[in-house]
């Protein structure tokens, strides 16, 4: 769990589930907040990418004015502008070339410059044009890798060619709303733009980070990035920070400068491979010197005071240079009155009460009664001319649940495939819609409604079901009954034998060379979170007291073990308390109407003991998601799509793989489907996957020429628009 609190003395309070970086505006299909007339573009939108952006300024304009936004009628020169842009960087400029291109009357504020955050970029540094296969529909000329400067003049000459009405320098303080499509936008310097409509393109990048330190006010020896090399020639400089942006300042100065980077951490974790290796040369060669768990304390003119692994000590500088990355601008939007995604508020709250209570009945009520000798009788109240409609046997509210629970899976398993448009997506959802419409619940249902009883079931449904998570799987039943078949006994017997080798052997060997595959592509409770949940997966609660949280899911595997011996010798209280509070309440009732507020792998993460069976085994399986070294851009997609709370970022950036032994990975794919930059992989980097002739690769199969022609969106483009209001 994330406290705002304890992140900023600055920053608003508030309770977040997910880390600030991921804390991201509820916009629908238009871009537009929960605030009518009030549109959010561009890199705040949680996807950092310049042509993704550029699109967002195109798409947005082009919506508004298909809604009607944009009414002539209502267009006055003395009245309030049509539009007012916020933000001058990529999305944000192309809104306002779409609004010229309208005759819009519209005016773009920049509290520094135009494409700010690229010109705190290092000289040098490029700007990719990714995602590759994505065409650019802006005015904007983004095609291609640019570097940093070649951008900048780009972007310079786009504005002075089309004469935008650009005001930079002018920064945003607060947007008062006084209707629907109707603002206040107050400014620093005191002057307020009336608008109807308002687009909000700041970017992800809001105020940098402070040290909180006596001394840091000192504006003429504390910077919070680094403009240019040029300006520190022979001084001594302590750099505050152990990102990529620190360390490549570092490298950039050492040799002009002593300097000295001072990390609260006892290693960097977060460093490119390339970053990694020069760094570790530059301290080989004594150009620049690192203190790890250090931090500072005092800013004095001419020193700095340290905490060095608990020791204070002090240190010459002439300059600081504090590069620990900025806060998310969260208080700007909460101010804006828009709900954002992460934050928990008390509506929030109660629809998540109400979630589990919802759950809690539907998942009681139909296992109370199917215990019940006359469940055919028991219906929904005014539903009953639905149960008509079924066989007599499955006729009543337990059988019913089941058949919504699988056609879910079915129909979202196919809707996510035709939407995600990427083989490993639908190898995934038709691997759990055939495993789940067969052995789980399709034959087992189809001979019993034939027959009248199913024969086969201690093979069907164990087949797929290990123990602990089918907690009777080492039951002998059924047992033939007089003027039965006797061969009945003998495949009872072959169930319980298929149990105890599908527990013990099947599945840590399965675990061992795939890895929890079982998880996402086999298991039922995975079918419907993959399906059904996939909505919701960038809700997952992240955060180390999360990670330490998921350690006490290993106590459910010694009490399925004491429930299941005590069910064996013959006492069942055990086993009925186990089923009630696990195999019911936490499975059923709080993971399902959990799944809009904190994912759809809440069971998973925390109380399924086959998942913790498999985690054991997992330390040394083989299985692993490898990065392409050097590829990563820091977007933290991956880690906002995950729903089982890893970094894999940090692995990426590193140049090191997502294995099993130290997370809970479950194969699912989504990192490697929605990474922008496509260099993540199942396994080992096959030598075509690091050609970048092969990036714009078909990732579809045959199904591609289909989905072509139905013109459907491929992931790299609906990532931002899985993030519409779920209510």
């Amino acid at each position: 769990m994330i406290d705002a609190k304890k992140l900023d003395k600055k920053t608003q309070g508030y309770f977040a589930t997910v880390p600030p970086q991921e804390i991201l505006p509820i916009i629908d299909n238009n871009f537009q907040s929960t605030v009518r007339g009030l549109y959010v573009i561009g890199d705040v939108t949680g996807i950092p990418l310049v042509k993704i952006a550029a699109n967002h300024g195109v798409d947005v304009i082009e919506k508004m004015e298909t809604s009607g936004e944009f009414n002539a009628s209502q267009t006055d020169q003395d009245g309030p502008l049509d539009l007012l842009i916020i933000g001058a960087g990529p999305a944000g400029l192309s809104a306002a070339l779409e609004a010229q291109k309208r005759n819009l009357r519209y005016a773009v504020l920049e509290r520094s410059e135009a494409a700010n955050t690229v010109r705190g970029f290092p000289p040098g540094k490029k700007v990719y044009a990714e995602p590759r296969q994505l065409k650019n529909r802006s005015e904007l000329s983004i095609e291609g890798d640019k570097e940093k400067t070649a951008f900048i003049k780009m972007v310079e000459q786009i504005i002075d060619k089309n004469k935008l009405n650009l005001k930079e320098g002018v920064e945003v303080k607060r947007i008062l709303k006084k209707c629907d499509h109707s603002f206040s936008v107050e400014t620093n310097n005191g002057k307020s733009f009336p608008a109807r409509n308002v687009i909000i393109a700041v970017g992800r990048q809001g105020d940098a980070r402070k040290l909180n330190v006596p001394g840091e006010e000192k504006s003429d020896k504390v910077v919070y990035r680094l403009h240019s090399p040029d300006d520190y020639q022979q001084k001594e400089l302590l750099i505050v920070g152990g990102g990529n942006s620190a360390i490549e300042a570092a490298l950039m100065l050492m040799d002009t400068n002593r300097v000295t980077i001072s990390y609260r951490r006892e290693e960097f974790f977060r460093l490119k491979q390339d970053n990694r290796d020069l760094l570790e040369q530059a301290i080989s060669q004594q150009k620049l010197t690192v203190l790890f768990q250090s931090e500072v304390q005092r800013i004095e003119n001419s020193v700095v005071e340290l905490k060095i692994q608990g020791k204070t000590e002090t240190v010459h500088n002439d300059y600081v240079l504090v590069l620990i990355g900025t806060n998310p601008p969260i208080d700007f939007l909460l101010d804006t009155g828009m709900e954002l995604d992460g934050i928990w508020k008390p509506k929030r709250v109660l629809f998540c009460l109400i979630g589990i209570l919802l759950a809690y009945w539907v998942y009681f009520q139909s296992k109370y009664f199917a215990l019940l000798p006359d469940a055919g009788e028991h219906f929904i109240p005014g539903f009953q001319w639905l149960f008509m409609l079924m066989h007599p046997r499955y006729a009543n509210l337990y059988s019913m649940y089941y058949l919504v629970y699988f056609v879910a899976i079915l129909g979202f398993g196919l809707y996510w495939g035709f939407r995600y448009r990427h083989r490993l997506i639908w190898r995934r959802n038709l691997s759990s819609i055939f495993f789940n419409w067969t052995l789980w619940w399709g034959l087992p249902t189809l001979l019993v409604s034939i027959w009248g009883r199913n024969p086969w079931t201690p093979l069907l449904t164990r087949s797929l079901n290990a123990w602990p998570l089918n907690m009777t799987a080492f039951d002998l039943d059924p047992i033939a009954q007089p003027g039965e078949p006797a061969w009945w006994t003998i495949v009872a017997i072959v169930g319980v034998v298929w149990a105890v080798v599908l527990t013990f052997l099947v599945i840590p060997i399965f675990t061992l060379l795939v890895g929890k595959h079982y998880c996402s592509h086999i298991c039922s409770c995975g079918a419907l979170a993959e399906t059904l949940g996939s909505s919701y997966r960038h809700r997952g609660p992240k955060g180390d007291v999360i990670r330490w949280a998921e350690r006490f899911g290993y106590v459910f595997i010694p009490l399925a073990v004491f429930a299941t011996l005590f069910h064996l010798m013959g006492y069942e209280s055990p086993l009925g308390y186990y089923n009630t509070v696990v195999g019911t309440f936490l499975s059923g009732a709080i993971a399902i109407g959990v799944y809009p507020f904190l994912g759809q792998r809440i069971w998973c993460r925390f109380w399924c003991p086959l998942a913790f069976w498999m985690n054991f085994w997992g330390r040394w399986s083989r299985f692993k998601i490898s990065a392409e070294p050097g590829k990563c851009i820091d977007c933290n997609v991956c880690n906002q799509y995950c729903q089982m709370g890893i970094d894999i970022k940090s692995r990426a950036l590193q140049g090191l793989p997502v294995t099993l032994k130290d997370s809970p990975c479950v194969a699912c794919a989504e990192c490697i489907v929605r990474c922008p930059m496509e260099i993540l992989h199942f396994g080992d980097l096959p030598a075509e996957k690091l050609n970048p002739a092969n990036r714009e690769r078909d990732q579809s199969g045959i199904l591609l020429p289909i989905l072509n022609s139905l013109d459907i969106p491929r992931v790299n483009d609906i990532s931002m628009k899985d993030r519409r209001k779920h209510t």
